[in-house]
């Protein structure tokens, strides 16, 4: 969640083309600050609530907001990724706000992940050309 700001920044620009996203939960200083099983207990509940969201049936797709973190271009970090899986095996769209990390290069390229380059353009168009028939919503992770 080191990235939320941008997520939220994301998040904006999608509501002003009128594109439907839900954001994360954030995780405020309160829960870095509790004990270890109450943060492993809140964890597992707002991640199982989020892959139940990535899950239904109205979500268009998943955007991950893969900005340079620790070093690394285009950063996907271990619950980002596990929601980009999760979305895969949904048979839901998956983009990436940035370019594609090297970690992850066989499996994001096999499940067709779109390349964004920071643009939201592709993303919008692609939006409003399938979902004209249905309410779908998108994940930002």
């Amino acid at each position: 969640m080191g990235v939320y700001g941008s997520i939220l920044e994301v998040a904006t620009s999608l509501a002003s083309l009128q594109i439907p996203a839900v954001v994360p939960e954030s995780e405020d200083d309160s829960v870095r600050q509790m004990p270890f099983d109450a943060l492993e207990e809140f964890k597992r509940r707002v991640s199982f609530a989020y892959l139940k969201k990535i899950r239904h049936p109205s979500t268009f797709a998943v955007l991950a907001v893969n900005l340079d973190r620790h070093g690394i271009p285009n950063y996907i970090g271990p619950n980002t990724f596990a929601e980009i899986t999760v979305a895969f095996a949904q048979s839901k769209r998956i983009y990436l706000y940035q370019g594609m990390p090297e970690a992850y290069v066989d499996e994001l390229s096999a499940w067709r992940a779109v390349l964004l380059n920071g643009s939201l353009q592709q993303l919008a168009t692609d939006f409003w050309q399938s979902c004209m028939q249905e309410d779908k919503q998108l994940k930002l992770l």
